[in-house]
């Protein structure tokens, strides 16, 4: 005899999942770029705040994604498209402190970065406005396996120590 399902365990959704880790994935990745500002020698409480932007950011994606409490019978897959226009109007916000982090850095470290680099800004600020917008569930299963090779072809390029 087959048992049935129990209806108070919480319904696990693998795009949810996958954005808890892209989260977690940027964050990691953003917390070492941001250790570039170690060397800086004029520092401003200005600067001090807009360097707080992007984990504050982060933060409040995790918080979207996270509930609190985690109940019993919780339908991850509802809860995550429940909330899907805070979250990627929040995360378009990213590439945009992205792109004034690297110019803050000096004009020769923007143009260093290629237009490689600009356009995956606008791409991926392309994507999460558009995830605000829409709950397709395709759409969502697509750019959260894109946004995690993104961040992981990212973090390669990142592993060699900062200078």
């Amino acid at each position: 005899m087959v048992s049935a399902a129990k209806t108070d365990e919480i319904k696990i959704y693998w795009v949810h999942l996958l954005w808890v880790v892209n989260v977690l994935l940027w964050l990691l990745l953003n917390w070492w770029i941001l250790y570039r500002w170690r060397t800086f020698d004029r520092w401003s409480f200005f600067l001090f705040i807009f360097v707080l932007l992007s984990p504050i950011i982060a933060f409040l994606l995790s918080v979207l994604l996270l509930p609190d409490p985690v109940e019993s019978g919780m339908n991850l897959k509802d809860y995550f498209y429940n909330n899907t226009r805070w979250f990627f109007c929040l995360a378009a916000l990213l590439p945009v402190l992205d792109v004034i982090d690297t110019r803050l850095k000096g004009w020769e470290h923007f143009i260093a970065q290629g237009p490689i680099y600009i356009v995956t800004i606008i791409l991926i600020f392309c994507l999460c406005v558009v995830g605000s917008r829409t709950k397709r569930e395709s759409y969502h299963a697509v750019f959260a396996l894109f946004f995690l090779v993104y961040i992981m072809i990212f973090i390669s390029i990142n592993l060699q120590t900062l200078v």
